[in-house]
This record gives C-alpha cells, sequence and structure tokens, in this order.
C-alpha cells in the first residue's frame, strides 16, 4: 500500500507541474494536453492554432529514478526559448538524457526522454513551457 500512495504523490506532483491530468496505465503515467497558440499568419492575420504535449512515465521501483519522455510540439519562434529554458534551468540534465529533433509542416517535435525523478522532469519541462506563453 505504501508503494501505491508514493506513486500517486508522485503523480499528483507532475500533474500540478504541468497543469494537466495524468491518466493511469498498468506500468506508467501519461498526461496529454493541447497548447493554445495564436501564430501570425501575415502582417493582418493571426490563426489559432492547438499544439499537443505528451509527458509519461515509468513505473518507480523502490524510490529509483523513472524513464520519462516527452514530446513537445513547437512553433520555430518557440524552439530557441525553450532549449535554453531547459539548459538554464536550476536542475541540471541527469546523465541519462536524450533529445531529439523534427520538423513537419513549419512546426518542431521536440522529443525528450530523461531518467531522473519524475518531479524534476515535470519541473524543468513546466519552467520550459511557461515562457511561452
Amino acid at each position: 500500500m505504501i508503494r501505491t500512495n508514493e506513486f500517486t504523490s508522485t503523480a499528483e506532483k507532475v500533474s500540478n507541474f504541468l497543469n494537466g491530468e495524468l491518466e493511469r496505465h498498468e506500468d506508467f503515467w501519461r498526461l496529454e494536453k493541447k497548447r493554445a497558440v495564436k501564430w501570425q499568419h501575415n502582417a493582418t492575420s493571426y490563426i489559432n492554432l492547438s499544439l499537443d504535449l505528451y509527458v509519461s512515465f515509468s513505473s518507480l521501483r523502490d524510490k529509483e529514478k523513472a524513464v520519462n519522455m516527452a514530446e513537445v510540439f513547437l512553433m520555430p519562434e518557440e524552439m530557441p526559448l525553450f532549449t535554453k529554458a531547459l539548459i538554464d534551468h536550476v536542475i541540471p540534465f541527469p546523465t541519462i538524457y536524450s533529445q531529439q529533433l523534427s520538423k513537419k509542416r513549419g512546426m518542431y517535435c521536440v522529443r525528450l526522454t530523461a531518467q531522473e525523478l519524475p518531479e524534476e522532469f515535470a519541473e524543468r519541462l513546466s519552467a520550459a513551457l511557461d515562457l511561452l506563453v
């Protein structure tokens, strides 16, 4: 029972950082949400876009670090801000960290994977996303 409470407590902390609700699956938690973006189409018009954000983390074992993953869609002008915020965050990157970047239809997709406490991953990601608003 203690393990379930620890797992739920971690999920609550992650949910608070990312301002969204996590769904429990058999051996991982997952958050899916949309991020509203106002994109300037031309000098006189704007388009409202909805960009996806996916975050998940695996089950914790004996308070070990978890495998955390995020997939964030960004507008081209957001990419430098987002990357700088991740790098400059007070919580440094863990030893086991990877970042992949792809571009489709003029938008970037950043895939992050890190082996660390889910709260640390969520805090760093949340701070980077908050700069984009």
